[in-house]
């Protein structure tokens, strides 16, 4: 019995471990593409383009590429032109390249990116534009990508935070619940703690996706979330 509470503060540092890692990615990622959408590129269609994937994360000495899945959902084949722009500190790189597809058909573009893209000191920038070939639209879609002064790969430090996330934040949890018994009000905190748990996946979510408008609301619930839960429990140790 008397383990107990040592081993729910280890529980309760290993969830923090995690939720720190959870919510720095899940910042980084949203402030790239929230400078994305913003940047100085010339904005034309008011359609979103889907299947547009770029990097996380980045070093200064990276090269990593950003890739766009293109379908033909019509029935008949598509010549769309595609029309990408990337940033740098001078003048924006230009690129159009002409696709053909079959009906069904999809391919996918790559383009890499580097140091010589880097703008605003910690940043590279994308906008994919598909001009439009009956009968869809112009399709539009922007992208940032966060980059490190650190050495290595953008990759490993992406994977290496989601890692340090899911297994902090589960492992907390689950032993959060097995070191309190039901009679326990500490129990409420692992409930209080799944919730945070299950807001912050969402957020994780929200990176890979590019959604920034949600990846903004996530962090602000969960930061509001983490100052009530913080003001409730030293409320109770001063009663």
């Amino acid at each position: 019995m008397k383990n107990k509470p040592s081993n729910s503060s280890l529980f309760f540092t290993l969830f923090f471990i995690g939720t720190v890692s959870a919510l720095t990615l899940i910042l980084l990622a949203t402030w790239a593409d929230l400078e994305a959408a913003y940047y100085g590129f010339s904005r034309r269609a008011s359609a979103r383009l889907g299947g547009l994937s770029c990097p996380v994360l980045m070093t200064m000495s990276d090269r990593d590429v950003i890739s766009l899945r293109l379908k033909n959902t019509t029935d008949g084949k598509l010549s769309p032109i595609v029309k990408v722009d990337l940033s740098s500190p001078v003048t924006a790189f230009e690129i159009n390249e002409n696709v053909e597809l079959a009906a069904g058909e999809q391919a996918k573009l790559e383009w890499q990116v580097g140091p010589e893209n880097l703008d605003l000191n910690r940043f590279i920038f994308a906008n994919v534009l598909v001009y439009s070939s009956y009968p869809l639209p112009d399709r539009e879609m922007t992208c940032g990508i966060f980059v490190l002064n650190l050495p290595g790969s953008g990759v490993v430090y992406t994977w290496l935070l989601i890692g340090l996330s899911l297994l902090g934040m589960a492992g907390g949890l689950y032993g959060l619940y097995q070191a309190q018994g039901p009679e326990q009000s500490g129990v409420n905190i692992a409930r209080q703690l799944r919730f945070l748990f299950i807001v912050i996946l969402l957020g994780l979510l929200t990176v890979f996706m590019g959604w920034w408008i949600q990846g903004i609301l996530i962090l602000v619930v969960a930061i509001l979330f983490i100052v009530i839960s913080m003001g409730i429990l030293a409320n109770r140790a001063r009663a």
